[in-house]
C-alpha cells in the first residue's frame, strides 16, 4: 500500500473482539422527562473474553425535557443513536486527541472556537459568533457567545443519585481558549500536529523551549481582551487560519480543572464538558460502552433530533457487523473481511466516505524526460484511473483528476475540473512535444516504495503508458526502495539520485485547499519536490491566502486547479485516487452526513424513531 507523505493515516474505527451475539436485543424506548425515578435500560447479553456479561443501554436519563418521537401507540420514546466503534474508549482531551474516534468525542463533548460544516465545507460560528480581521490580515478578533457553559455530568459521580443530571459550573470564556492554545504551544503537552499553530506569533518559539515560563506564554499572540473577546496575532496574513480554528486542538478546556488535575481531568470525577452532548456513563475501568446525552443547555440548533448516543467499543468487526445486521446498531464500519459481500447484500446501506488523502505520481521538472508540460500532460492523461482503482482496490477508491479531494474548503467537484484519462489527448500532447514519440524518450526511472501493492500499481501504469503512448517495457525502469529512501531521493538536493517520476501521497492536516495547493505545490511555500519554477499560478495561491472573502477564495482555488490540471495545465503531478472507508448505515431510518475530516456531528443526525422501532420489531 502506498505510504503517506508527512502524515500518519488514522482510520475511523473497525470493530474487533468484544461483541458476540448470544441473545436477541430487546429495544425499549421511553419518555424523556424532567425527573428520573427508575431509569429504563435495554439489556444485551454478550460474551466478553469467554465470560458472559450484560451490556445495559440507558434509554431514559434526560433531566430537562428534550424533543422526542411518538410511537404508533401514542407513547413517546427517547431518540437514540447506536454506533459501533473499534478498540477502547480513547482519551478525548482536545489538545491530545490522536485518533478519529477521539475526534468524534471532542467534536461532541467540547465547543469549538468555530465549526467546519461537513455539508457546505465552510467554517461557521460556534463559540465565536463573529470575527473580524485587521492589520492587513494578521490580527483576528473573535467575539464569543456568553451562553455556552462548562457542565458537570452529575450522573458519573459514584455517590450521586441524580443520574443524568448536569450541573452548570460557569460560562466558557476567552481565557479558556487562550489556555488551550498555550497548551498546544508547549511541547510537553505532545499535541499531534502542534506546528499548525506556529502561525500564531510566539507559539513556535515557546514550543522550542524545554520549559515555558508564564512570561514566555504571555508572548504568544493570543489574548483575552475580556470574557467574550479574543485577539489572535499571526506571523503573516493567512485566510486559512479560519479553517484551523475549527480543529479540535483549538477547543477550549476548563483551565482551573486542567491546571489542578493534569491528565486526570478527563476522569469521571473531574470531567467538565461544554459541547452539544455530555457523558452519562462509560468512563469506568474496562468499560466497553459510552453513553452520551444531549446537553439541554446547548444553544446552537443544528437540525438533529438525537437525545442519547450509545457508542459500543469492540475489537471484532465481524461480530459488530452481525449486531448491525440484527438492527441492534444504527451504523458500524464495514467489515474488511466481508466488504464485497456487504456491499452486494446491502448496496443502499453501504456508504463510501473518501478520506482527505490523495495518491499521485510526482514529475521531476529537472529530468531529461519531464521538463516539458506536454510530456507531463501526455503521461498523466494516459493513466486510466478507473481501471487502476478497479484492479488495485476492487473499485474501493475515488479516482481523482485534480488535487484537492472532497470535503476540503475550496475543492472543486470531482468531475468538473481536471483532465483525467484521455488517450487521444495524451498521444496528441506527446506528438507536440520535443520528443514527438515515446520511442525517442530516454529511459524513465520510476521510483516506488518497497511493498507489493506499489509494484503492482507501477506495473499497471507502465502498461498503460506502453499501450497508449507506444513506450516499451524496457524504457520504464521501475525501482523499489524504502519509503525513507524515496523521500530522500526526491528532495531537491538529491541531485543525481532524483528519479524521473515517483509515487507519493498527501493528506489534509486541516480541510482547506491552502493545505494542498500551497503546502504541497507552491514554488517556495512547499518543499517543491517537482522543482517547479515560480509562475503566476503561485501568485494566485498567495492571493487566495490573503483573501478573506469566501467567494473570492473559492474562485481562486478553482482557477489554480484548472491551471495546474486542466487541458492546458502545467501538470506538476498526476493525481490518481483518494482512498476511503465504508460504513454500514441503516439509511431506512437514519439520516447522517459522514464527514471526510474531523468528528461526526451527532447533533446533525436525524433518526426516524418510529420507523426504527418498527424495523427492529420485525
Amino acid at each position: 500500500m502506498l505510504t503517506l507523505l508527512y502524515r500518519k493515516m488514522t482510520k475511523r474505527g473497525y470493530l474487533n473482539r468484544y461483541f458476540f451475539i448470544s441473545f436477541g436485543i430487546a429495544l425499549v424506548l421511553l419518555v424523556a422527562c424532567r425527573q428520573v425515578e427508575d431509569p429504563e435500560v435495554v439489556v444485551t447479553k454478550v460474551v466478553v473474553e469467554g465470560e458472559e456479561q450484560v451490556i445495559t443501554r440507558v434509554v431514559q436519563q434526560v433531566v430537562i425535557a428534550t424533543p422526542a418521537a411518538e410511537t404508533e401507540g401514542g407513547e413517546v420514546s427517547s431518540v437514540s443513536l447506536d454506533i459501533g466503534l473499534t478498540g477502547n474508549i480513547p482519551v478525548f482531551d482536545p489538545q491530545m486527541a490522536d485518533s478519529s474516534v477521539a475526534d468524534d468525542l471532542v467534536q461532541n463533548l467540547f465547543v469549538g472556537l468555530t465549526n467546519f460544516n461537513p455539508v457546505t465545507n465552510v467554517v461557521e460560528p460556534e463559540l465565536a459568533k463573529s470575527w473580524e480581521v485587521t492589520d492587513n490580515g494578521r490580527t483576528w478578533i473573535f467575539h464569543l457567545r456568553d451562553d455556552i457553559f462548562w457542565v458537570r455530568p452529575a450522573g458519573l459521580l459514584p455517590s450521586s443519585d441524580r443520574v443524568g443530571e448536569i450541573e452548570l459550573i460557569r460560562p466558557v470564556t476567552a481565557e479558556d481558549v487562550v489556555f488551550a492554545v498555550h497548551r498546544v504551544c508547549q511541547r510537553e503537552t505532545q499535541t499531534p500536529d502542534a506546528f499548525m499553530l506556529f502561525l500564531i506569533t510566539g507559539c513556535e518559539q515557546v514550543y522550542m523551549l524545554d520549559e515555558a515560563t508564564p512570561g514566555d506564554l504571555q508572548n504568544i499572540g493570543i489574548h483575552a481582551l475580556n470574557d467574550t473577546t479574543l485577539q489572535v496575532t499571526l506571523t503573516k496574513p493567512a485566510s486559512q487560519f479560519l479553517t484551523i480554528t475549527s480543529l479540535g486542538l483549538f477547543s477550549p478546556v476548563p483551565r482551573e480543572v486542567v491546571s489542578e488535575m493534569g491528565d486526570a481531568w478527563t476522569t469521571a470525577e473531574n470531567l467538565l464538558t461544554s459541547g452539544p452532548f455530555f457523558v452519562v456513563s462509560g468512563l469506568e475501568e474496562r468499560s466497553i460502552q459510552l453513553v452520551l446525552q444531549r446537553n439541554p443547555l446547548w444553544p446552537i440548533p443544528r437540525g438533529g433530533n438525537v437525545e442519547l448516543v450509545h457508542i459500543f467499543f469492540s475489537e471484532d468487526e465481524d461480530n459488530a457487523y452481525k449486531l448491525w445486521q440484527a438492527k441492534a446498531l444504527d451504523m458500524v464500519p464495514a467489515p474488511n473481511g466481508e466488504l464485497d459481500q456487504a456491499i452486494a447484500e446491502f448496496p443502499q446501506k453501504t456508504i463510501f466516505v473518501p478520506e482527505q488523502t490523495v495518491f499521485y505520481l510526482g514529475f521531476n521538472y529537472g529530468s531529461g524526460v519531464f521538463r516539458e508540460p506536454e510530456v507531463r500532460r501526455a503521461f498523466s492523461a494516459a493513466i486510466d484511473r478507473e481501471q487502476l482503482v478497479e484492479e488495485i482496490f476492487d473499485g474501493h477508491a475515488l479516482p481523482m483528476r485534480h488535487l484537492t479531494p472532497p470535503g476540503v474548503f475550496g475543492a472543486p467537484p470531482p468531475e468538473e475540473v481536471g483532465l483525467g484519462y484521455s488517450p487521444d489527448y495524451a498521444r496528441q500532447q506527446l506528438a507536440e512535444s520535443g520528443f514527438r514519440s515515446c520511442r525517442l524518450i530516454p529511459p524513465i526511472r520510476f521510483l516506488v516504495t518497497s511493498n507489493d501493492l506499489s509494484l503492482q500499481q507501477a506495473e499497471l501504469i507502465r502498461d498503460m503508458w506502453i499501450k497508449e503512448l507506444g513506450c516499451t517495457k524496457e524504457q520504464i525502469v521501475i525501482e523499489q526502495v524504502s519509503f525513507g529512501a524515496l523521500l530522500a531521493n526526491t528532495r531537491q538536493d538529491a541531485t543525481g539520485a532524483r528519479p524521473d517520476v515517483w509515487e507519493l501521497g498527501w493528506a489534509s492536516y486541516y480541510p482547506d485547499a491552502h493545505n494542498w495547493l500551497a503546502d504541497l505545490l507552491h514554488c517556495t511555500l512547499s518543499e517543491n519536490r517537482q522543482m517547479r519554477s515560480c509562475s503566476d499560478v503561485d501568485e494566485m495561491i498567495l492571493q487566495a491566502s490573503v483573501t478573506m472573502e469566501i467567494a473570492d477564495r473559492l474562485r481562486l482555488y478553482r482557477q489554480v486547479e484548472d491551471r495546474l490540471f486542466g487541458g492546458d495545465g502545467e501538470m506538476p503531478l498526476a493525481p490518481l485516487y483518494a482512498r476511503g472507508n465504508y460504513w454500514m448505515v441503516h439509511t431506512t431510518w437514519l439520516d447522517v452526513t459522514l464527514p471526510h475530516f474531523g468528528g461526526l456531528q451527532y447533533d446533525t443526525v436525524v433518526v426516524d424513531a418510529k420507523l426504527k422501532e418498527l424495523e427492529q420489531s420485525r
